[in-house]
């Protein structure tokens, strides 16, 4: 149960709302946003839409498509609760599955995976770049007894080396490294000038703040997963970004 909720403005009982959510989308959502600027209100505004305009920044914005866990941490800066806990000190476990379960929900899949599964001559590929060796070994060994073909970068170095030899289906990659932190990696993927550009990444992380989050997703990041998480949590996300596939017999 979350400790922080959330409840629709009632104008009969409050006479003005705490925050407001405008669309950015929506003609009539703009216009509100520039009324706002007019008359300087003193009404917080998260802004949503496909993208952020500049003209209408007036502080938070949610990119569509609207992931809810992203809307409730950004509710929860805005409103203090991740301001008070926002430090680096781990996720407990419970805080940690509620995340990660609403995350797997709202990941929109690549494929339908309701057609005939595809027959692989070997299991989709990852690569994983994790500094905890226990991290690292629990991830290999889900993926591996579930027929996924493994990497192990052992340094940021060996990850940029090992994406310029191979393709991989996904990155599962933690988001704090020496070196070069794991949201710049995603950004150098997702920039790359081939077809290994659209390769899914996964950010693993303890932190609880939004801009970590938020900086991620800016990156292209395909999702995020707190630690403690669980292998059937990763498993999940990654047929996200998998036909239905099964390995030939």
């Amino acid at each position: 149960m979350r400790a922080q909720v959330y409840q629709e403005w009632q104008p009969d009982q409050d006479s003005r709302p705490d925050c407001i959510l405008v669309d950015l989308d929506d003609d009539d959502g703009r216009m509100r946003v520039e009324l706002a600027l007019i008359r300087k209100t003193r009404v917080t505004m998260i802004t949503i839409g496909t993208r952020s305009d500049e003209k209408f920044k007036v502080g938070l914005h949610i990119e569509r498509p609207i992931r809810w866990a992203t809307m409730l941490h950004t509710l929860d800066l805005v409103f203090g609760e991740a301001a008070m806990t926002a430090s680096a000190e781990p996720l407990t476990e419970e805080f940690s599955k509620s995340v990660n379960d609403l995350e797997v929900l709202e990941l929109q899949p690549w494929y339908d995976r309701e057609q005939s599964p595809k027959e692989f001559a070997t299991g989709p590929s990852v690569l994983v770049l994790d500094p905890d060796p226990v991290v690292a070994a629990q991830v290999i060994h889900a993926l591996a007894s579930s027929s996924y073909r493994v990497d192990r970068a052992n340094n940021i170095a060996h990850a940029h080396e090992l994406m310029r030899e191979n393709r991989y289906n996904c990155v599962v990659l933690e988001v704090d490294l020496p070196g070069e932190s794991g949201i710049d990696f995603c950004r150098s993927i997702k920039q790359m000038p081939d077809k290994r550009r659209s390769t899914a990444v996964v950010l693993l992380t303890e932190n609880r703040k939004i801009e970590v989050r938020l900086r991620g997703s800016h990156a292209g990041c395909d999702a995020f997963l707190c630690k403690p998480f669980e292998a059937g949590d990763l498993l999940m996300t990654l047929e996200k970004f998998l036909p239905n596939w099964r390995l030939k017999a």
